[in-house]
């Protein structure tokens, strides 16, 4: 099994994201991710764009894997929505499940 299948398997519910790196912290698995880059729609009008206007870090805890805690570093993007009328400019993009509410300590 290569090394993307492995994270695919124990990592599973982060498969929205690019994962770029698996790290061990000692006493947590740090994993660092990305979104895909992908054109979304803005959440008011439905364009979709993949205009970046900045970027933002979240640190998300996720269940343990081998009595290790799991931390995700995530870069999200904000977005420009294309549409000159549109009464959102930017917007942070959003992902399914319990990543939409990345704000969150811990999704679970």
């Amino acid at each position: 099994m290569d090394v993307n299948s492995l994270v695919g398997t124990v990592f599973s519910g982060l498969s929205v994201l690019v994962v770029e790196d698996v790290a061990d912290g000692g006493d947590a698995v740090v994993v660092t991710a990305r979104t895909r880059g992908e054109a979304v729609p803005c959440p008011v009008c439905g364009t979709p764009t993949a205009r970046v206007h900045g970027y933002h870090g979240r640190t998300v805890a996720d269940v343990p894997v081998d009595g290790r805690r799991v931390v995700v570093r995530l870069r999200v993007r904000r977005l420009v929505c294309p549409v000159l009328g549109c009464e959102r400019q930017t917007f942070r993009e959003q992902l399914p499940g319990c990543w939409s509410v990345i704000s969150a300590a811990r999704c679970g």
